[in-house]
């Protein structure tokens, strides 16, 4: 996954339980979740059991105002370090 690649919410991500509510099998209503990687970073804290995929933080723009803000969901207090890791995210088809 590079920097201008559409993503949307893995099954991984959706079950989640900060990113239930994006859940289309829950929400059925909702409108497709589509982002665009804007910004890839390496963790600030990287320990030795941080897990490869810990390690790499996507930071999204979501098409639709109604995205998450962060894995965590869109708690107000995640607003400036939201980011996702890559099992959460998916390539659009």
């Amino acid at each position: 996954m590079k920097v201008g690649d559409l993503v949307t919410l893995s099954s991984y991500g959706k079950n989640s339980s900060g990113l239930s509510p994006w859940n289309d099998r829950l929400y059925p209503n909702k409108p497709k979740l589509i982002g665009l990687v804007v910004r890839i970073e390496e963790a600030q804290r990287v320990y030795s059991w941080t897990s490869r995929n810990e390690r790499t933080h996507y930071i999204i723009n979501w098409i639709s105002k109604d995205g998450p803000m962060s894995r965590w969901g869109s708690a107000p207090y995640y607003r400036n370090s939201g980011y996702f890791l890559r099992n959460d995210l998916k390539f659009v088809k």
